[in-house]
């Protein structure tokens, strides 16, 4: 119950007052979005984008656990070496996904012991491929959405076709400088061309796995999926697919047959793929006639687990699905690729949307090698790339229009949105028109059909590897006009009559290794991956020559391992930005993570470790005894690997020879650099000097006025007084010679 004050002066003196908090929050949202701050390895998160993408978060009694299908060949033999492990590991099976494409791949439950202790157990067993939390996804809080402009406003593109009256807001399809965009001409996939060759077929299917479907939406209804196999209502599972009653997808949260979209992200994506076109009502998709599948993974807060993603690829593999939308991303996850390497359809992913460079700074699944994967950055309706779109040369395939994207929401509803969430489904849909009108094409053709199409564009130069914005008609085969710059239009709608679409920037979330090339684009990974500059600032990557090193490296002496110091900077301001990285090392195994300070500079950046494993060199050593499987492998407490951060200055040590700028060793390292240099990159190496084990790396980043000068470290710290801006004295410390895997 709300009350209210009984004196008009009450009343206006707490109008007076939300007034004033929302003009306080809206400074709040400029002032983060400015500095453009980028982490060049783990996109960092804009709280005014809605985006999707995988925390550090995980759950507290899940793993996920795949063997070694080369080394234990059989059936029977597998079940015994999964039984015999799991047993040892104190844990049970909730899943097993042999039945389901990949061999061998287990997500346990873990009742007998810690979280730890049961991943110590599978990383010292010879069989064990890899063994990774069960990462949590979330959508990030905040979504807003935009009212479509009143319809008196707009000028319709055709008088007939099609008939759907929202369709002058589809810029993305058709693009004409149309109100209240007025954008470029022809700045679009050219949508009606493409509709002269085929409006889809309703034998090709989409599966859209996300936050799931309205599948009663007026505009969608006829193009949900129905599952021919399933008898509905009858409480069995007819087609023996694990699933009873999976009449029309599936959630995979409640384990139910029900994927009612009770958040929006899913059925917005879903309208721009299949829409139902020329029917007099709402809008149309990209096809017209294709089925949508959904699949439920992200609840009505828009957070799941990677462990229910896969088992949503899986369902829609095993119904030989030719098209999965995955407009999310964000930490690397080996099990997650195996299903996406499982797969025979085309996955189309979305790039992110932080803004930044992708071949420095991967999103998965979209950075995934897997030749069927397309990764998709966005453009708005002047054929630019979208601000917050990730970029990339290497690692992101093409764009697609993702700014003031109209579409379907949830209780019969359309909303606009942005983000390379909403860039993704426009491939996606292209994808399915391809398979209509050709049955025969495979993932690779589809794919490679659709890159090898594009319009190539001056904007997209450098930031994604075709260098281009997709386009449906040449994709099938049909002529179409360049894109041409109309005149700068002034003209702004009056607030009756036109009012501008206010969406919220749909994050995707959305980290990259280099996607294998197809026939007619290719991939050429540069030997060294120095961030590129924010737009404004042009940043020459500092050429370092890499000498040789001598054969004797002098060796960093034991460490007193120390928790964090209790003397850090105070953080009066709080924290800027964050990043998060998680990662299991062999022992001589190292990673490393870059950092750009921009021009507007920042007054902290810290680095907080946490490290924990065991004191063998991990899966692969030799052990003692071969008939004894648990000799040579030692479990004991947190401390027992000794893991090493290193921060070097303008020197990538995994391409160079370095020193560090900083040191700090233990199982909780603390790095901190108070006034860094302005545009300087520092690199953080992990090192696992000792055993084999799990690091947990924070890096936080502070832009406080009142900041005193200062340098922290938890061990041996090490400065170059000469460096601007940091302080110090110590000589710098040799970085050892590792052998440094991709995160």
């Amino acid at each position: 119950m709300i009350f209210f004050p009984s004196k008009p002066i009450s009343a206006f003196l707490i109008v007076i007052l939300i007034f004033l908090c929302f003009c306080s929050s809206s400074v709040a949202e400029q002032n983060g979005n400015t500095g453009n701050e980028r982490s060049l390895a783990s996109g960092t998160v804009n709280q005014n984008q809605n985006s999707l993408y995988v925390s550090s978060e995980h759950a507290t009694d899940r793993l996920i656990v795949r063997y070694n299908p080369d080394k234990v060949k059989t059936k029977s033999e597998m079940m015994s070496v999964q039984s015999v492990a799991n047993a040892d590991a104190g844990t049970k099976v909730i899943h097993d996904t042999s039945n389901s494409g990949i061999p061998g791949m287990q997500v346990v439950q873990v009742t007998g012991t810690t979280l730890e202790n049961a991943m110590e157990s599978y990383q010292s067993n010879p069989d064990v491929m890899y063994v990774e939390p069960d990462y949590k996804i979330s959508l990030s809080p905040g979504e807003d959405t935009g009212d479509a402009p009143a319809m008196a406003s707009m000028q319709a593109v055709s008088s007939s076709y099609p008939n759907d009256p929202q369709y002058p807001y589809l810029w993305g399809l058709h693009n004409t400088g149309q109100s209240p965009f007025y954008g470029t001409s022809n700045a679009d996939i050219q949508g009606p061309l493409a509709w002269g060759a085929t409006t889809g077929s309703p034998a090709v299917t989409v599966a859209v796995v996300d936050t799931g479907v309205d599948y009663s939406h007026p505009d969608l209804a006829a193009n949900i999926w129905t599952n021919p196999g399933e008898i509905a209502g009858n409480g069995i599972d007819d087609d023996g697919n694990g699933y009873i009653d999976d009449t029309r997808g599936w959630n995979f949260i409640d384990k139910n047959n029900n994927p009612m979209d009770d958040n929006g992200h899913g059925t917005h994506c879903a309208g721009t793929i299949a829409a139902i076109g020329n029917n007099g009502i709402g809008i149309a998709g990209v096809t017209w006639k294709c089925k949508i599948m959904p699949l439920k993974f992200l609840n009505s807060q828009g957070d799941g687990y990677v462990s229910d993603a896969i088992s949503a690829i899986l369902y829609a593999n095993l119904k030989g699905v030719p098209v999965i939308s995955l407009s999310w991303g964000g930490l690397q996850s080996q099990s997650l690729k195996d299903a996406i390497d499982a797969s025979s359809a085309v996955v189309v992913c979305a790039a992110g949307n932080t803004g930044a460079n992708a071949d420095t700074n991967p999103i998965y699944p979209a950075a995934y090698t897997s030749n069927n994967v397309i990764s998709v950055a966005a453009t708005d309706y002047n054929d630019k790339l979208a601000s917050f779109s990730n970029y990339g040369q290497q690692s992101v395939d093409l764009a697609a229009p993702g700014v003031s994207i109209y579409s379907t929401a949830p209780s019969g509803g359309y909303k606009f949105m942005n983000g390379t969430s909403m860039a993704t489904p426009y491939v996606s849909g292209v994808a399915a028109l391809l398979k209509s009108q050709n049955p025969s094409m495979t993932a690779v053709q589809i794919k490679s059909r659709i890159l090898s199409s594009c319009d190539i564009l001056s904007s997209l130069s450098g930031k994604v590897a075709t260098g281009g914005r997709l386009n449906a008609a040449k994709a099938l085969g049909i002529s179409s006009p360049t894109p041409t710059q109309t005149p700068t239009i002034t003209r702004t709608p009056t607030i009756t009559q036109t009012p501008n679409p206010t969406p919220t920037i749909t994050r995707t979330p959305t980290q990259t290794l280099t996607p294998t090339p197809t026939p007619t684009v290719t991939r050429t990974p540069t030997q060294t991956r120095t961030p590129y500059p924010t737009p404004t600032v042009t940043k020459t990557p500092i050429q370092t020559l890499t000498p040789t090193p001598t054969s004797t490296i002098t060796k960093i002496p034991t460490q007193t391992q120390t928790p964090y110091p209790t003397n850090q900077p105070s953080n009066n301001c709080g924290i800027y930005k964050t990043d998060t990285k998680t990662n299991y090392l062999r022992q001589g195994q190292a990673m490393v993570f870059g950092y750009y300070i921009p021009e507007d500079g920042r007054s902290r950046i810290e680095w907080k470790m946490n490290s924990f494993g065991m004191s063998n060199p991990g899966k692969g050593s030799i052990k003692n005894d071969k008939n004894d499987k648990k000799s040579g492998y030692s479990f004991v407490g947190k401390d027992s690997a000794v893991f090493d951060l290193y921060i070097c200055k303008d020197c990538n040590p995994k391409y160079s020879y370095c020193t560090a700028y900083r040191y700090a060793s233990g199982s909780n390292s603390y790095v901190s650099i108070t006034h860094p240099t302005a545009g300087s990159t520092y690199y953080a190496l992990v090192y696992a000097r000792s055993g084999s084990g799990t690091f947990n790396l924070q890096t936080n980043s502070y832009k406080c006025p009142d900041n005193p000068p200062g340098i922290t470290a938890s061990a041996q710290s090490v400065a170059d007084s000469s460096r601007s801006g940091d302080s110090g004295s110590n000589s710098d410390v040799q970085i050892p010679q590792a052998e440094f895997v991709s995160y």
